[in-house]
């Protein structure tokens, strides 16, 4: 058994909540075989491992926010240095966007509408700003920018910025869910009849670096949830 925390409906104005988890086995065979996967699993726990090796930790100054020591700064930079040098050869380049955008865009794109609870909003000189949750909107506006002839297109542009979602404390877990952090966060833009390749190079691109790390991945049907983007024609 275990527990988290969480509240009412997902949203932090609400009660907060405490989640049971329990599970139960036909034998005690499958009971035991359980067990010993659980405690494989906690062996490997990235967690456990970063504390223990002095990788990264937590501090109530800042939830959700990891501190990188030296080593684990060292793991994250050669992570990221491989990563960018992968997006390079497959044709990405590489732009720096800001981190804090006038709240006329995130209503313009509609996630202050849909996932206003999730970002973090604040008001300098009367006016509404929030930080960045993602960068989509951002590489919007740069490529909106000037003018793009069909033969610019496909343009590919991967961003490396820092983040930030207003996540509930309950559903904070190690560096797997975090209030501030880094991604590879790319965006194509492609004319129609470029769609079906970029879309088999980008699986193909992802199916290479999981490989390298021995990763697997399935693929689910997204389904349209009551908070989402676009209207039901696109």
């Amino acid at each position: 058994m275990r527990n988290s925390g969480t509240n009412w409906l997902g949203k932090v104005t609400n009660d907060s909540l405490q989640r049971i988890y329990a599970i139960s086995f036909p034998s005690q065979k499958e009971l035991d075989e359980y067990i010993h996967f659980r405690e494989e699993a906690e062996k490997r726990d990235h967690r456990i491992i970063g504390r223990q090796q002095n990788l990264f930790h937590h501090f109530e100054v800042s939830p959700g926010c990891a501190f990188f020591y030296p080593k684990g700064t060292h793991i994250y930079n050669k992570l990221t240095e491989m990563i960018k040098e992968q997006y390079r050869v497959r044709g990405f380049q590489e732009v720096l966007s800001p981190n804090i955008f006038n709240l006329k865009l995130w209503k313009q794109s509609g996630h202050y509408q849909n996932y206003k609870d999730n970002l973090f909003l604040f008001k300098s000189e009367d006016t509404g700003y929030g930080l960045k949750p993602m960068n989509c909107p951002a590489h919007c506006v740069m490529f909106e920018h000037g003018i793009h002839s069909y033969r610019d297109l496909p343009l590919r542009y991967a961003d490396f910025g820092v983040l930030h979602r207003n996540e509930i404390s309950g559903a904070l877990c190690g560096l797997i869910r975090v209030r501030r952090f880094q991604q590879d966060d790319a965006h194509i833009f492609c004319t129609p009849d470029q769609i079906r390749q970029e879309v088999e190079d980008s699986l193909d691109f992802l199916q290479h670096i999981y490989g390298i790390f021995g990763f697997t991945y399935e693929l689910q049907l997204s389904t349209r949830p009551e908070n989402r983007l676009g209207s039901e024609a696109q």
